[in-house]
């Protein structure tokens, strides 16, 4: 008796005009095995578009010319007198004795020197944040920069010298206390208040406030702490210029409901490692001397911070941790990362009796990220498999982040879960001493993140891993960049760019899907297979039973003569296994024909391949010697041979004949 011939037809239809013949192809696809592919919103397996240089002239320094390399990129878009502008900002880091600031105006096509930061800044990570038209930078080195679409300045204005205290004269002031003198314009607004005086403590005393002239303003506001506090509240208001002068003897239960000092006026701390926009305020993080504190700036001035306005992020089980960056207005909070927790800030820094409303909670993350420049937000309905191999789908927004301990994970604002169980393998090769060069790449119009890092002994990001939110699978992609970001311009809505990662490659910005080739290099592509084990007449796995496995019938769409090969593999062969066989075919090869029925050739004599077309090809799954694979599963493995253009996977159906009897299971 013959064995009877199963066909199974992957054939779950999205339902769109546009993609009749799409199947949800990730139900069968394998994240460990495929490279450089991804998975569209119809649901095909294709090849992906290569990258091509912005920049045909490479940066190099503008002391010395020295070759350099990109390390962060960022879109500065500004709304000032009443037009919408964009520049680029690039670092440039020559990974010697030179780290510069460059601006472009044509998204990357050229560059403009603006700023060498120094030796000392070689090899740092850079942190920008926005507030208004304000753009802020540090980099853990150096005083924090502004920008404001012209003028590159260290950040901080100029202030009036600290006022001098002097005063025996018995009065109603008791405690330790602080001065600040706000001069005030003949219009009337307010310019940044003076440095703070020196602390003095006085019992049952007046105090004698003497500062310096501010020529040509209207006069000053003077503002002082309560003897138990450090916020700075309103006194006294002093009505000429030349008048330099206040006795100060207002009890402090007088200036409690007194208007808040919101001017400070002093710079943002040196060496801050971040910052980080959030309730119309800019945060600072982290310093070397206080690498668990974040400062924030007053309201609408993101470089005017007072030194005293600080929070400390730590406790007895994170004693030695660092902050390794913040993301703002996440669900009304900002959310802190050290390398070993998250923390969150709530409120809207009102202050009341002395004490601002800020509030520190530390979640229940195990486990925090290894620098801003890895953590995005994904929006919710974001699909991603378990532990247990279950799909889950996001209920709100979230942050996808990457960990010191080599995995990927979703935090939804207290919990945190891992997400990456499909790359396992490969980002535990990630190089945990270059932890802080990982940065994520956002595409959120194909609905991506993609992480690049440095793995074995690299010490850049050279390797990436990507995550297709939408349909929730993995591949790894070729892309060796030490930055990315994505920007619009005035003809897309989003165009990914892409820095270069080493000094050799010199200093070039990437656009990202542009072209079939790598810069020029082939593009080497594959889609491989989960094991695939096949289905009885009641639509159940059949798992225990040998199949005979005979041919499979794939739907192609490609835009030339591709050449593909198809490995076919027995089902408990691991990703990077060998074949059982292979067979290389052509789809959509077919030529053009006139209307009798010749070959259109082009100029240079070759065949005309019709373009953007589908075409169904079979391939029997038999060895040189007409052997067919016996096995419980099978695994397929389609690739390119590196040099072809784009090629796209839209449906497949597989012929098998399930063999009689469980001791059929141990036949060759």
């Amino acid at each position: 008796m013959s064995v009877p011939l199963r066909i199974q037809l992957v054939d779950a239809f999205l339902g769109s005009g546009e993609g009749i013949h799409s199947i949800i192809l990730p139900d069968v696809f394998s994240s460990g095995g495929s490279v450089n592919l991804w998975i569209d919103k119809y649901g095909r397996a294709k090849k992906i578009s290569g990258y091509a240089k912005t920049n045909t002239t490479a940066v190099t320094t503008d002391t010395g010319a020295s070759a350099t390399m990109c390390r962060e990129l960022f879109r500065y878009r500004s709304s000032a007198s009443g037009s919408f502008t964009r520049h680029m900002l690039g670092c440039f880091d020559d990974q010697a004795n030179e780290f510069e600031i460059w601006k472009s105006t044509d998204d990357g096509a050229t560059w403009t020197f603006v700023q060498d930061l120094g030796a000392g800044s070689i090899n740092s990570q850079p942190d920008f944040a926005q507030l208004g038209n304000t753009l802020l930078f540090t980099n853990g080195v150096v005083t924090p920069r502004t920008y404001d679409g012209t003028t590159w300045a260290t950040a901080g204005g100029t202030q009036l010298a600290a006022p001098t205290l002097s005063g025996t004269t018995s009065g109603n002031l008791a405690g330790t206390y602080k001065w600040k003198v706000l001069p005030i314009n003949t219009d009337g607004t307010r310019k940044i208040s003076s440095a703070a005086s020196a602390a003095t403590t006085i019992t049952d005393l007046q105090q004698t406030v003497t500062w310096t002239e501010d020529a040509g303003v209207g006069g000053y506001e003077v503002y002082r702490t309560t003897g138990t506090g450090a916020v700075f509240y309103f006194v006294d208001f002093v009505d000429t210029s030349a008048t330099v002068t206040y006795v100060d003897n207002t009890p402090d239960l007088l200036i409690l409901e007194n208007r808040v000092l919101e001017e400070h006026g002093d710079a943002p701390p040196s060496g801050a490692y971040f910052c980080e926009a959030h309730k119309q305020r800019m945060w600072f993080g982290r310093t070397d001397t206080n690498p668990r504190r974040v400062y924030w700036s007053d309201p609408g001035d993101p470089d005017s911070v007072w030194t005293d306005n600080f929070i400390e992020f730590g406790d007895a089980e994170t004693f030695g941790d660092v902050l390794t960056g913040m993301v703002g207005d996440f669900e009304g909070h900002l959310v802190v990362g050290t390398e070993r927790s998250i923390w969150t800030i709530s409120g809207t820094g009102e202050i009341i009796g002395n004490i601002t409303d800020w509030s520190r909670t530390k979640t229940n993350a195990q486990i925090g990220w290894v620098t801003k420049r890895s953590v995005v937000r994904i929006p919710a309905g974001s699909r991603f498999f378990d532990q247990n191999g279950q799909v889950q789908i996001t209920d709100a927004v979230s942050l996808a982040y990457f960990t010191p301990f080599g995995d990927i994970r979703l935090f939804d604002g207290d919990n945190d879960v891992i997400i990456s169980h499909p790359k396992r393998d490969l980002l535990a090769t990630a190089n945990y001493a270059q932890r802080t060069k990982t940065h994520a790449i956002h595409d959120p119009e194909r609905n991506e993140v993609t992480w690049c890092f440095a793995v074995g002994s690299a010490s850049e990001p050279a390797t990436a891993v990507t995550w297709n939110y939408r349909w929730g699978v993995w591949y790894e992609r070729d892309w060796p960049f030490a930055s990315g970001v994505a920007i619009e311009t005035s003809g897309d809505a989003s165009i990914l760019l892409g820095g270069s990662n080493s000094t050799t490659t010199g200093g070039r910005v990437y656009t990202l899907w542009s072209g079939n080739s790598f810069d020029g290099a082939n593009i080497e592509a594959t889609w491989m297979t989960k094991t695939l084990v096949g289905l009885n007449d009641e639509g159940q796995s059949v798992l225990s039973h040998t199949k005979r496995w005979r041919w499979v019938d794939f739907l192609f769409e490609t835009d030339n003569a591709t050449t593909l090969t198809l490995e076919w593999l027995n089902g408990n062969t691991p990703d990077n296994g060998a074949a059982v066989s292979s067979t290389t075919f052509q789809p959509n090869a077919a030529g053009v024909l006139s209307a009798g029925g010749d070959t259109l050739v082009s100029a240079g004599t070759d065949s005309v391949i019709v373009a953007s077309a589908s075409s169904l090809v079979r391939v029997p799954l038999q060895t040189s010697t007409g052997d067919f694979l016996h096995n419980e599963g099978i695994r397929l493995r389609i690739g390119d041979n590196a040099a072809n253009g784009s090629w796209s996977l839209e449906a497949f159906s597989l012929a098998y004949q399930i063999l009689p009897g469980l001791r059929r299971r141990f036949q060759s």
